[in-house]
């Protein structure tokens, strides 16, 4: 009945607009004949109102993304044999219409998207989206749970309504989303949707949430128990993972124009990192959920795998390999899904090594965090911005002077012994920093970044303990002698200053 009910609220939907329509146009007709002049000044109110409807007929109408702005790089059956041949098997399966696009994507999701008419009651174009990090990350099992289930979704086995639904769910949620709310009128009608999709989705929610949990059975049927929990158990390690991959590693130096030559063999190196280990058990072990709202159809994850669990289901005979084994030439198809997640002058940087893209990352980030102090002595001795600058500044006496002025308050009117007190922390901290972009440009250190993200500079030399030069350069009365002779021997120019 439930199913029944939403089924007609998605068809009502059409004739609440073209009912509101229909009554305008009567109610103006009415007044044109019985009220000549009053009628032409409604019409300045009907038309409007009738023409942002027939808008609106549109938006629930609209049939998706075109195919150039959807997600994830396209593959066809000739390209991808075995992953097709899986997703039809699937699909058979579970008894719902096979997708007619196949799409990896540079997430860490799998899904399907539907363009429809009448708000789902007619499907004209299905999709199956792949995140590229599951193909990396999951065993054939454990991805044949995740695409069984996203399949099973759309499942006419248990009710053809409840399928129905579904597909309902997600173009109900376009509804008015091409109504500008800024225009009072268009306002009002979005509001008269949203109220409407309230309604439908509070119905359907019992019926889209059964539509889940028969998706999971049917997953852990097919793939097994064993496989379904475990796949549920990983996809919030594959997510951190990710995040984590994503944020601190393959962007690490966007900003100078590089990404990494090869994306995934770096991201199962961070994956296996006995470092990252104790950090993701604690995310499979006790997994964090969002919030995605009081209108969500799935069950808490926790009692989904102890649902596939107690299903204590054998799989069929699938193999038990790595997803990724599913791909033919795996790594150009997923560098390009991923790359498209990313903006479109990702296509121009330059493609370097993991070792390399770590240095120049790091480095980047401490080229950016001495150029106050660069600034500071230049503006002060009148000279171009350089490390001898900085040097020359501190012999001159100007510690306090070269300390940020707004780090602590009233430092621009204390004394000078106190100026220098507080600007030595801060100026010790950049000139160590000056100093190491100093012997990493001359070739005798470099930067390198753990999987957990910290940066560890590393000299190729022993002789390049310089703590008690740059200690001596900050004291009161401050002597660069020892770090001036200490770069010298190094090769560092005279004039030096970090380029980015």
């Amino acid at each position: 009945m439930r199913a029944a009910t939403a089924a007609a609220l998605l068809a009502g939907c059409h004739l609440l607009v073209a009912g509101l329509a229909g009554g305008l146009l009567a109610f103006e007709m009415h007044a044109l004949v019985e009220r000549p002049a009053t009628g032409v000044k409604l019409a300045f109110l009907v038309l409007p109102a009738v023409y942002v409807l027939a808008r609106a007929v549109i938006t629930l109408e609209r049939r998706g993304s075109r195919s150039g702005e959807l997600p994830g790089v396209p593959v066809t059956a000739a390209e991808q044999p075995a992953l097709w041949n899986l997703v039809h098997r699937l699909a058979a399966d579970v008894g719902t219409r096979a997708p007619d696009e196949l799409r990896i994507t540079g997430t860490v999701h799998a899904g399907i998207a539907e363009d429809t008419r009448f708000l789902g009651l007619r499907v004209l174009r299905r999709r199956m989206f792949v995140g590229a990090p599951l193909l990396t990350s999951l065993t054939e099992k454990q991805l044949i749970a995740v695409l069984a289930h996203e399949l099973g979704r759309y499942s006419h086995t248990e009710s053809r309504l409840a399928a129905v639904v579904v597909s309902g769910r997600e173009a109900v949620l376009r509804a008015g989303s091409l109504l500008d709310t800024d225009r009072w009128l268009q306002r009002q009608v979005v509001q008269l949707f949203r109220a409407y999709a309230k309604l439908f989705l509070l119905v359907s929610r019992p019926v889209s949430r059964r539509q889940e949990l028969a998706a999971d059975t049917r997953a852990a049927h097919l793939a097994g128990s064993s496989a379904a929990s475990s796949a549920l158990r990983e996809l919030p390690v594959i997510d951190a993972a990710w995040d984590l991959f994503t944020h601190r590693h393959l962007t690490a130096a966007w900003e100078a124009g590089y990404l990494p030559a090869t994306i995934f063999d770096g991201f199962f190196r961070l994956r296996t990192s006995p470092d990252l280990q104790e950090e993701l058990e604690a995310v499979r072990s006790a997994p964090s959920e969002p919030d995605r709202g009081p209108y969500d159809t799935h069950a808490p994850l926790t009692d989904r795998i102890a649902a596939a669990d107690a299903l204590d289901a054998e799989p069929e005979s699938w193999g038990d390999r790595p997803a990724l084994d599913l791909l033919d030439d795996p790594t150009p198809l997923l560098d390009a899904a991923v790359l498209d997640t990313l903006a479109p002058e990702a296509a121009e940087k330059e493609r370097v090594d993991w070792a390399t893209l770590n240095h120049i990352g790091a480095r980047s980030r401490v080229v950016h965090g001495t150029e106050r102090l660069l600034n500071a002595a230049a503006q002060l001795m009148a000279k171009p911005p350089s490390l001898t600058t900085v040097l020359d500044a501190l012999d001159a006496g100007r510690l306090g002077d070269l300390g940020p002025a707004s780090s602590v308050p009233g430092n621009r009117t204390a004394g000078p012994r106190a100026r220098r007190e507080m600007a030595r922390g801060e100026v010790l901290a950049e000139l160590a920093a000056l100093v190491a972009l100093a012997f990493s440009d001359a070739g005798l250190a470099h930067w390198e970044l753990d999987w957990l993200g910290r940066t560890t500079f590393v000299t190729s030399a022993d002789d390049l303990d310089i703590a008690d030069h740059l200690d001596e350069a900050v004291a009161d009365h401050g002597n660069t002698r020892g770090l001036r002779n200490a770069l010298a021997m190094a090769g560092v120019a005279p004039g030096y200053r970090p380029t980015r």
